[in-house]
């Protein structure tokens, strides 16, 4: 569906022309009747000659309320601009005119209102005004229609070009990612809290759930209405009204933002082209303080210029915008900023990259991959998410790999889900992407990962040489991946030949890699394993192992499981001892059913020391239970 959103200057007559083309009175409020001006947003929406309905947003011409104005436009398809033939061009006919340019709205009709208080001549030269007046701007040979809300002269004429208007007006994309910018709230009694919008993107359903943001909060969505008829889905373009339950009214505020929860995120940096306008009182200068427009919400931001100090009045830069509060916006956006003293229209522009990392100015690399995002093919904006890695300070600089799924992808660089998976597809047989599972590398990155990965295991080895392996937690923890990634790196490069698995206790090693001992530590070895078999069952404590051979020989007995640690590891066996233990036991509870401590500690012939950490090793091992004082036989699998 279209929206049609009205622009002009204030006494033009825009709300007397919106109640003439659809019987619906826009002005709401008890003061707009009272002062005879509008003050806020009106909604209405009328029926074109073709059948097809359309929506109708007025908006107040006074300068005061532009912040109202720019709530309501930011959403709209078509403009109709009014300006009084009796009058002409006014300024806030020539900043509304601008802001529409700005938001790049380039279907439109002007209507020339009043057009029964003056003559032909003076119709036909504000009529050359105006379009001169257009010929810069998004709306250039917009059609101008001389019209009389009062008389209905005309009235025929202006639906005949809004009709056409709204056809050549760009479709509504929907790529599944739905968003209400909030622009009136209210509540009615027996329906509870009602917010209405503009709907962009994706659909909206009774009963979902959805997520209030900036503020996080979680609502469900009650019922759908447009024009105030009731709807089982509302779609892209469409203006909405959403009754939610489980959320107060005065929890929500015009410029919130509905959207499903883990959809969006809001951000307080944004990569931006800026476009000053021509007639900008003075330059704008680095680090200035504006007010920021985006759908329909506002907050004060700190414009950094990254090319030069000033941006000159016409011209256009590349920015980042550090927002003061958390905003909620998305790649193509467009937005407004105005400075706030004196209250003034001096740009917009479009939104580049709602999460970028925070780049330095006069950086060719920075301009470049800008320069990218603003122009490039969905194949090259797609490595620019892929190939730019993101820093982050916590203590010390850890560098993320930017790895993606595919819808990730699409929702970063603001493209549908088909086109982000043929733009991989492309990318993938030109071998500049690399799949691994459910994630996309550029291709460099995962080189540069592939190779820390291997590195980090090959170090490990050459510190450790008798350890089997790495950690797989420390692998993962020292390459800063999350859990999954990390699974489908791992995944990947053992099913290519490069890592492997050393046994089932979680540790990674490089495939040709064997813990080797030396010819004297192959002698310690013996002499200890000698001890032990010396005492079987009361054999040295690990702290004697260690003082006998050292720690790094110890582990290396440990992990090939010649030697066996019971309970805090204070206790070690033999291998040979160890199964010997457990057979003497479960022969003895096979014959009797049941075993004591001391009963076990003389069947062994050892002490207390040895026996208890044998038998609770045996109950973590599901060999036996224990029983109060007595340890009973736990059934087998077969073939154990």
């Amino acid at each position: 569906m279209t929206c049609i959103g009205t622009a002009g200057h204030i006494d033009h007559g825009k709300s007397t022309l919106v109640k003439a083309l659809t019987g619906i009175d826009p002005d709401r409020l008890t003061e707009e009747k009272v002062r005879g001006m509008t003050i806020d947003l009106g909604f209405a929406w009328l029926t074109l000659p073709d059948g097809r309905e359309v929506s109708l947003i007025d908006v107040p011409g006074h300068e005061g309320f532009i912040k109202n104005m720019l709530a309501g436009v930011g959403g709209i398809d078509v403009a109709l601009l009014v300006v009084a033939a009796d009058e002409g061009a006014m300024p806030q006919t020539r900043e509304h005119l601008a802001i529409l340019d700005l938001l790049q709205v380039r279907s439109g009709v002007v209507a020339l209102t009043k057009a029964d208080l003056v003559d032909e001549e003076w119709l036909a030269l504000v009529s050359e005004e105006i379009a001169t007046l257009l010929q810069p701007t998004s709306l250039a040979g917009a059609p101008i229609v001389p019209v009389s809300a009062i008389s209905g002269q005309g009235i025929a004429a202006l639906l005949a070009h809004l009709q056409e208007a709204t056809a050549r007006a760009p479709e509504r994309p929907d790529r599944g990612r739905p968003r209400l910018p909030v622009d009136r709230v209210f509540t009615l009694a027996g329906f509870g809290t009602i917010v209405t919008g503009t709907l962009i993107d994706g659909c909206f359903r009774p009963g979902q759930e959805v997520e209030i943001l900036p503020r996080g909060l979680k609502a469900r969505i009650r019922g759908l209405q447009r024009h105030r008829q009731a709807i089982s889905v509302a779609q892209p373009g469409e203006r909405t009204a959403l009754n939610l339950a489980g959320i107060a009214h005065q929890e929500v505020e015009r410029g919130d933002v509905v959207t499903l929860p883990g959809l969006l995120q809001p951000t307080t940096l944004i990569d931006v082209r800026l476009r000053l306008l021509a007639d900008a009182p003075r330059p704008l200068s680095h680090n200035a303080l504006v007010d920021f427009y985006c759908g329909a919400q506002v907050v004060p931001a700190t414009v950094r210029l990254l090319e030069d100090d000033e941006l000159l009045p016409g011209e256009s830069t590349w920015a980042q915008l550090r927002l003061h509060q958390p905003t909620v916006v998305e790649r193509h956006d467009r937005f407004i900023v105005r400075i706030p003293s004196p209250s003034l229209t001096i740009g917009g522009g479009a939104v580049l990259d709602a999460h970028p990392r925070y780049h330095r100015r006069r950086r060719s690399e920075v301009l470049h991959h800008l320069e990218t995002l603003a122009q490039g093919s969905p194949e090259a904006i797609i490595l620019t998410h892929l190939e730019q890695p993101v820093r982050r300070m916590t203590g010390t600089t850890r560098l993320q790999w930017p790895a993606y799924e595919t819808a990730e992808l699409a929702r970063l660089s603001n493209l549908t889900q088909p086109v982000t998976q043929q733009a991989l597809e492309t990318l993938l047989t030109q071998r500049r992407v690399r799949r691994v599972g459910t994630y996309w590398f550029a291709l460099s990155v995962w080189q540069a990962l592939s190779e820390e990965a291997l590195r980090l295991v090959r170090d490990y080895h050459v510190q450790f040489p008798l350890r089997s392996g790495l950690s797989k937690e420390e692998w993962r923890s020292r390459l800063h991946l999350p859990p999954r990634l990390a699974m489908e790196v791992f995944e990947t490069l053992r099913s290519e030949g490069l890592l492997t698995e050393a046994g089932s206790a979680g540790l990674l090693r490089l495939p040709e890699f064997l813990p080797t001992l030396s010819a004297e530590q192959q002698r310690q070895v013996e002499r200890l394993i000698q001890v032990f078999r010396e005492n079987p069952f009361m054999p040295p404590t690990r702290g004697e192992a260690e003082a006998l051979i050292g720690e790094e020989l110890v582990n290396a007995l440990l992990e090939r499981g010649e030697l066996v640690k019971m309970g805090d590891g204070t206790i070690l066996f033999l291998r040979e001892a160890y199964e010997r233990a457990v057979a003497l036991i479960t022969s003895y509870l096979q014959e009797h059913g049941t075993i004591t401590v001391a009963q076990a500690r003389d069947l062994l012939g050892t002490t207390r020391k040895y026996v208890l950490p044998l038998l609770e090793h045996m109950d973590e091992q599901r060999i036996t239970r224990r029983v109060g004082d007595l340890r009973v036989r736990l059934p087998q699998p077969a073939g154990t």
